[in-house]
């Protein structure tokens, strides 16, 4: 009888996998999900194909980017972080004058 190989899969990156949607489908569900309440509000009339489609690569764009962004923010705050660990305490919290 002949054996069957199977994969070791980590439980995190198999979660990670299975709850992922592709920057592609969640730009599509963002601009759909978008022009549906504007349809439900009645703007519907002054929608072009050009506005979908820029609606579409917009967000497409910045899913894509989003990890760099996200990676400009972290170390945004950490070197606020930083810059705050070197204050003193009356440096953060001033005496109020009497």
């Amino acid at each position: 009888m002949a054996k069957k190989k199977t994969k070791k899969v980590s439980v995190k990156k198999s979660l990670k996998n299975s709850f992922s949607i592709p920057d592609e489908e969640m730009a599509f569900r963002m601009v759909k999900l978008y022009f549906e309440e504007i349809a439900r509000l009645g703007f519907k009339r002054t929608l072009d194909l050009d506005a979908i489609i820029n609606a579409y690569f917009y967000s497409l764009t910045r899913l894509q980017r989003k990890d760099t962004e996200m990676k400009l923010i972290k170390e945004k705050v950490l070197k606020e972080e930083s810059e705050l660990a070197e204050e003193t305490k009356e440096e953060l919290f001033p005496e109020p004058e009497k």
